[in-house]
């Protein structure tokens, strides 16, 4: 049973099928060249004999006309032993005037068949093949036939070798040949095996950090294992980031419900007592849920956007970025400024520039005490250029190239108060990077931020 299975694996192995397609190839190639070098070279030795016999022919006219009288001995002359091959019948009226020896037991067969193809050759199952022609034949006013039966018994003989020699070293040459393709194909796919077998042991969580091996050559396995080991990297890339994630998701929504279990019990143990402790109880609750509220949001809105196909279309970007600054302009202590270019268009998604205008102005305000938020649109050449300055609290140089990380906050106790999640500038970045786009940030500590991006403008 374990043989059965082993060779039932094996024949579907590409090792296996070269081997096969060689035999079968090399059987037909083969059987093509030996009926073509048969096939020539009878026709070449029918050709001889055909040249043969009209001299032949000749002869035994001019030997039976001599001879009259005694038309059998004078055939029998002609014909032994030089010419043994050949069998000769003549004939007046259906009258044998002269045969050959043997005539009777080869000729006059009813086994003598003729061949399809040509009706001068006929076959004998004891004999073999005769090639035949006949004649008028004329003596004492008489007029007759003579019939010529030419024995292609050395021609046959000949072929017969020929086919034993090409039946030989075609045997030789396909165990050899089969022998040599099975060691070739076994060598040459020997790195796809080994990359098979990497492949195998790979299976489970532990192995992303394994690597194919990349061979020497050839160039199409070279290919192969480099762009199977790129996209392992970018699967053990994309893992960590989501296991990063997950573990920070998960901190960020323990955090909340931390505090809130710790309200419920201040209320269930002072809160009928103390009103106090009941109503600063219940606005701590209030924000924390209105956090994880947001970092849900956000989370989901992260999760869209991976999986998400952009609507690419003409966008009046200007237009956008007027509908947000207006849902953000009823605050007191900062003001909200625009200085936009008059109908820029480009290309992309709407809802998602809506997202990025959206999370750069929030994000402006909730760290600007007082002073102003201003956000500026330009063109230049073939980029609009999107600016989002405050004068808020501003960025430490060594936090700046952390800012875009997801659940990175650099101020966490501020953050908290004024509800950040450090997700929404990571999804400002995803949203930006899908629109071909780039994002950086100037700041100084005490002074303000400007965030800037640049869109390529695609026709």
């Amino acid at each position: 049973m374990k043989r059965r299975k082993y060779w039932l694996k094996n024949r579907k192995s590409l090792v296996y099928q070269f081997t096969t397609w060689y035999v079968w190839y090399f059987i037909a190639f083969l059987l093509l060249i030996g009926i073509v070098v048969l096939s020539s070279v009878s026709y070449f030795l029918l050709q001889d004999t055909k040249n043969e016999l009209p001299a032949m022919e000749k002869q035994l006219k001019g030997v039976l006309n001599e001879h009259e009288n005694n038309i059998q001995q004078a055939l029998d002359r002609s014909l032994y032993p030089e010419n043994a091959d050949y069998f000769v019948k003549v004939s007046v009226r259906e009258e044998v005037l002269a045969s050959s020896r043997g005539w009777e037991d080869m000729i006059e067969d009813e086994d003598l068949v003729s061949m399809l193809w040509s009706e001068q050759l006929v076959f004998n199952d004891d004999e073999g093949f005769f090639y035949t022609s006949t004649i008028p034949w004329e003596a004492n006013g008489q007029r007759g036939n003579m019939e010529i039966y030419v024995h292609l018994e050395e021609q046959g003989e000949f072929l017969g070798l020929l086919l034993q020699i090409l039946l030989i070293t075609g045997l030789i040459s396909l165990i050899a040949g089969s022998v040599l393709i099975y060691l070739l194909a076994k060598r040459s796919l020997r790195p796809l095996l080994l990359i098979t077998d990497t492949i195998e042991r790979m299976r489970g969580p532990g192995d992303l950090k394994r690597r194919l091996p990349v061979p020497d050559k050839p160039k199409e396995l070279i290919e192969l294992s480099t762009t199977f080991n790129e996209m392992l990297q970018q699967i053990e890339e994309q893992f960590e980031r989501e296991k990063s994630f997950v573990s920070n998701a998960s901190h960020e929504l323990r955090t909340p419900l931390t505090a809130f279990r710790g309200h419920l019990k201040l209320i269930k143990r002072w809160g009928k007592d103390r009103p106090e402790v009941l109503q600063n109880s219940i606005i701590a609750m209030d924000m924390e849920s209105a956090r994880m509220e947001r970092v849900m949001v956000q989370m989901l809105m992260i999760a869209r956007n991976e999986h998400a196909e952009n609507r690419i279309e003409k966008v009046n970007i200007t237009s956008v970025i007027k509908e947000v600054v207006s849902q953000f302009q009823d605050g007191d202590s900062v003001k909200l400024l625009a200085d936009l270019r008059d109908n820029s268009m480009m290309s992309g998604d709407e809802e998602q520039l809506r997202q990025i205008v959206v999370i750069l102005i929030e994000n402006a305000l909730r760290y600007t005490n007082e002073g102003t938020v201003s956000v500026q649109l330009s063109q230049e050449r073939s980029q609009i250029i999107l600016r989002v300055c405050d004068t808020g609290i501003g960025i430490p140089k060594d936090e700046q190239d952390n800012i875009f990380d997801r659940f990175y906050r650099v101020d966490k106790n501020r953050s908290r108060k004024t509800g950040g999640t450090g997700l929404g500038l990571s999804i400002a970045k995803e949203l930006i990077a899908n629109h071909n786009g780039t994002i950086s940030v100037e700041s100084e500590t005490g002074v303000g931020s400007t965030f800037t991006v640049h869109f390529p403008v695609r026709e």
